[in-house]
Formats: structure tokens, sequence, C-alpha cells
């Protein structure tokens, strides 16, 4: 697995199958996407593709909101995403001017 930890980084992949979204956690509901975006890629020789976010979004468009407790640390969920199989994961910079 290839982590990158911006966007411009990434240098497209074969076939990608890009999935979105935070992955905090991955409880078997984000197992289940990894694994349909594995699947697919392999059906069309390409590569699956993880973009997700740090910090989270929530810490950033909602800094007063001390309720949001995340699962994992940064490192906790690379190594989680390492076991799934997935190819490629891109943890971009979330900020308000991305947002």
């Amino acid at each position: 697995m290839k982590v990158y930890n911006h966007l411009n980084e990434y240098k497209e992949a074969c076939n990608p199958v890009v999935t979105i979204g935070t992955f905090d956690g991955l409880h078997l509901g984000h197992q289940k996407i990894l694994n349909r975006s594995l699947k697919a890629s392999e059906e069309i020789n390409g590569e699956a593709v993880l973009l997700s976010f740090f910090p989270h979004p929530r810490m950033i468009l909602q800094p007063e909101n001390n309720n949001l407790r995340l699962l994992n640390t940064l490192d906790e969920k690379i190594s989680l995403l390492h076991q799934t199989g997935i190819h490629h994961v891109i943890l971009h910079p979330f900020d308000v001017a991305f947002s």
C-alpha cells in the first residue's frame, strides 16, 4: 500500500477505483465498501484508491464541538487500511480553504 500525504503527491494509478471518506475506525460497513472497491478494481485490472482527510473535517468545520471522538489515531488508521489490501491511500490535508 502506498500512502500519500497530499492529493498532489498521488500519480494516477492504472484504472483507479476511488472511494472517498473519513474512514475512522474501519467498522464492518467501511470494510464492505473497501472490499467492493478492491473487487471492482480487480475486475477492470485496476487499483483501489482511498481518498481520506486529516484532520477529520468536523475538527475543522466544528471546532467548538467537543463531542467528536475518533476511534483510531492516524497511525492506527493507516495500519488498519494496510490490512484491507487497498492499493493507494491519499490522506489529504483538510482545512477551511479546502472545504
